[in-house]
């Protein structure tokens, strides 16, 4: 699935996302009369807190679109969209859609979140923006993507540049600071993809951090499966046996990562590590009537500590993916 012709998108697709999402918000309070008279059945209070993030989802993707309407005026109708007064403009926006959709998201669906004592080696270079840093991070379900960014974005102001599949085009706030900001929309069946990452990589500054996924995907039992029979039919058996110790994560795939270590040889790198993040629509309605306490730990791993030579890059990062993956089953057997 790709993200269409843009004139489709612009033109047909958002008009209709946002005509959409204005009738939930008109419609927000008789939705909400319908949950709470709902509240006496097996739900409790589950429906009502939904329909409350589905509206404040709306209200904050409506208001960032007409800010980066605003902002497109403001540049001179698109002349100095890409000036630096713009660059912060627009981030200052994603970060008030991410600050405001996690406080949501946490409060209404009863998760804490906890940064580890371990994480204050790399809690400290993220803060302190005096070097790029690239971000590996694991990637365990939709909202591990919120989790990341808002620990990037809004918790150490670093500028994050993310790799976005080609079908988020279709998502018009999405679409239209992918290309505002210093992103790139990649389709995974066709393209360079190591070297849209490098692209990104190359100029990194002080400030910025670029983020990666390096598992690819969502982790589930059947991608972890697939990721060690693609490393035993390209003949990486040694990091098919790894991967086949990992129980956690999938094997990762060293190539954006190691595009972007060559392209921004300067950048320390930090790896993510989170646990108890709820998987999926099911995973989240548990922990709306239970709640859920997620723990995320952070590891920096400085530039020069990084090794030169390509293959011993690739031990290198299964290393650490295997490093996580231990952290994970301590943690989930405390």
């Amino acid at each position: 699935m790709t993200g269409g012709p843009y004139l489709v998108r612009r033109l047909v697709v958002a008009p209709l996302v946002l005509l959409f999402e204005a009738a939930l918000v008109v419609a927000s309070p008789a939705l909400a009369l319908v949950a709470a008279l709902a509240t006496p059945l097996a739900t409790g209070s589950r429906l009502l807190r939904v329909v409350a993030i589905a509206v404040d989802y709306a209200v904050r993707h409506l208001a960032c679109t007409l800010a980066c309407g605003v902002l497109w005026i403001a540049s001179g109708f698109g002349r100095d969209i890409t000036s630096a007064r713009m660059l912060r403009a627009h981030y200052a926006v994603v970060r008030w859609f991410v600050a405001g959709l996690y406080r949501t998201m946490t409060r209404m669906t009863r998760v804490d979140v906890r940064t580890t004592e371990d994480s204050a080696a790399a809690e400290l270079v993220l803060s302190q923006r005096r070097g790029a840093v690239i971000t590996l991070s694991r990637h365990a379900g939709e909202g591990d993507s919120l989790l990341v960014l808002h620990e990037l974005l809004v918790r150490h102001r670093r500028r994050a540049r993310v790799v976005l599949h080609e079908a988020l085009r279709l998502e018009p706030l999405i679409d239209i600071l992918g290309h505002r900001l210093p992103n790139r929309f990649v389709d995974p069946r066709g393209g360079d993809i190591e070297q849209e990452i490098a692209a990104m990589a190359r100029d990194l500054g002080d400030e910025d951090t670029l983020l990666i996924f390096p598992e690819g995907s969502n982790f589930s039992p059947s991608r972890r499966r697939r990721a060690i029979e693609r490393l035993v039919r390209d003949g990486h058996r040694e990091e098919a046996g790894w991967a086949g110790e990992m129980r956690h994560v999938a094997a990762p795939r060293p190539g954006g990562t190691l595009a972007a270590i060559e392209a921004a040889p300067h950048a320390d790198v930090v790896f993510i590590g989170h646990v108890g993040v709820p998987v999926g629509i099911r995973g989240l309605w548990r922990s709306m009537a239970t709640g859920k306490d997620v723990e995320l730990r952070l590891w920096v791993e400085p530039a020069d500590a990084i090794p030169t030579d390509h293959e011993e890059r690739i031990d290198w990062l299964f290393g650490w993916w295997r490093t996580i993956d231990a952290w994970i089953d301590e943690r989930q057997a405390a």
